[in-house]
């Protein structure tokens, strides 16, 4: 529901090319005529606010999710209520876009933006409650691979709905995604429920297992103990906030104008583009699940310390997107499918920096405040998701291939700039403001060796010490 409007554009907007000169780019328009009955007008500023429409929604939501996950004590009525709003509004976008005036539009991917930013922060919390510490790092891992793996998906099914779907084509885009969320919603009603002791289906022997944990609810949680003007100040937490930015301006780059790059500047036809374009998602998806996995292994040889490892898995997964973006500027026509080669590299490469490098970091600095800086670090990562549609039309008000080239260089630039600014100030050592306040016990540092610190507090709901042995 995200990314459906990104490539509808391509097939529900009509292209300049159809109703002004012919020139020689009309030869590689696949569409007729009369199938302009039923595409919109919108020119490229318009195109670019109702991609950016999804993010200052979801920009300004994500944290007040989480406040009130915590403070509900509960996920799951937040999450559904979430993606049932988001359903349908799905649903109703092709008869708003069609029936109503573009603003009218541009509202609906607002609100859509506003809810996803609501039910997105609840995930971390239930896994917290159904998680095992030691098996937390590989289900969220598996989960978010999910975004990924919608991303390669959505993008070659677009392409087919665009020309054979129902309802006129395009529609059938925004309204498979609504479908899709309500049947979603359904199985969600029955299978997710906030906490291991609340499932009315679990096991004795899955609760006794989960029980030692301290996984049940904190009604309540007071939040006046975050040390807000330490995080504020904290010179490795804003090198964080300035990776996730980088990165996410080239990762929203191909989310926004990928679809249209296709079009416009390689010329591929509708399916051709569909497909294509999921290459580089794909890619990511299989680099995901491969770097965590690397990451540990060297972690556990200890070939080095944490801190350098994740800034040489950093450096590898800024500076190879770096390097794809700007030789996808130099390509031209003739070489299409390189390009394709390249932004798939791209986006591989930057799941090397999420998996082993800076994304993981907020762990390291501040393991009881990882969800705040998480939440600061996904606030400030969102920024180039309303961003980038605006500086693209701004960009490409021709489509041409020198227009798209700066679009690219744009990226390289600030990949590189991520690089370079996590080698100078990043950081896996544990911050002084995150110093646990209570009886010491040994954990592994950095480097691999047993080091003293402070742990939590125990969980008051039961005796075990399991937490302690993790520890």
């Amino acid at each position: 529901m995200r990314l459906n409007l990104s490539f509808a554009l391509v097939c529900m907007v009509r292209p300049p090319t159809s109703f002004s000169s012919s020139t020689d780019d009309d030869l590689y328009d696949t569409r007729n005529d009369t199938q302009y009955a039923e595409e919109l007008q919108w020119d490229k500023e318009e195109q670019g606010n109702m991609l950016s429409a999804f993010y200052f929604g979801f920009c300004v939501t994500q944290i007040l999710g989480g406040w009130l996950s915590d403070r509900m004590g509960g996920s799951k009525v937040i999450l559904m209520t979430s993606m049932t709003s988001m359903s349908l509004l799905s649903l109703v976008s092709p008869l708003v876009a069609v029936l109503l005036d573009s603003r009218f539009f541009f509202a609906v991917r607002l609100l859509l933006g506003a809810a996803s930013g609501i039910a997105l922060p609840t995930i971390q919390p239930l896994f917290a409650r159904w998680a095992a510490p030691t098996e937390r790092g590989t289900l969220i891992g598996l989960a978010f691979a999910g975004f990924t793996l919608g991303s390669s998906l959505t993008f070659p099914l677009s392409g087919l709905l665009c020309q054979y779907g129902f309802a006129g084509g395009w529609p059938s885009i925004f309204y498979l995604s609504g479908a899709l969320g309500v049947v979603w919603v359904l199985l969600a009603s029955i299978l997710i429920f906030d906490s291991p002791e609340l499932h009315p289906r679990i096991s004795p022997e899955e609760l006794t297992y989960l029980e030692p944990f301290c996984l049940k609810k904190q009604n309540g949680k007071k939040y006046n103990s975050v040390p807000w003007r330490s995080i504020m100040t904290s010179v490795p937490v804003h090198t964080l906030n300035a990776c996730q930015f980088c990165l996410n301006w080239g990762f929203y780059i191909l989310i926004s104008g990928l679809p249209i790059f296709m079009n416009e500047a390689l010329k591929f036809d509708i399916t051709q583009n569909g497909l294509l374009s999921s290459m580089p998602y794909a890619a990511a998806l299989t680099f995901h699940l491969l770097s965590g996995r690397v990451f540990d292994w060297c972690r556990r040889k200890h070939f080095t310390s944490l801190t350098s490892l994740r800034k040489i898995f950093n450096t590898i997964g800024f500076v190879l997107p770096a390097l794809s973006m700007f030789v996808v500027g130099q390509l031209t026509f003739a070489y299409r499918y390189v390009a394709v080669f390249l932004l798939a590299l791209s986006q591989a490469g930057s799941e090397i920096a999420i998996m082993g490098g800076f994304l993981l970091s907020n762990i390291d600095l501040a393991p009881q405040y990882s969800g705040v800086l998480q939440g600061i670090s996904s606030t400030v990562g969102t920024i180039p998701g309303f961003v980038t549609p605006t500086v693209i039309a701004y960009l490409t008000p021709n489509g041409t291939q020198n227009e798209w080239a700066n679009v690219f260089y744009s990226a390289a630039a600030l990949y590189v700039f991520g690089a370079v600014i996590y080698v100078m100030f990043g950081t896996s050592q544990r911050q002084p403001w995150a110093q646990f306040n209570a009886v010491p016990t040994r954990e592994t540092n950095e480097t691999g060796t047993a080091a003293v610190h402070q742990p939590p507090p125990k969980c008051p709901t039961n005796g075990h010490q399991e937490e302690a042995k993790i520890q």
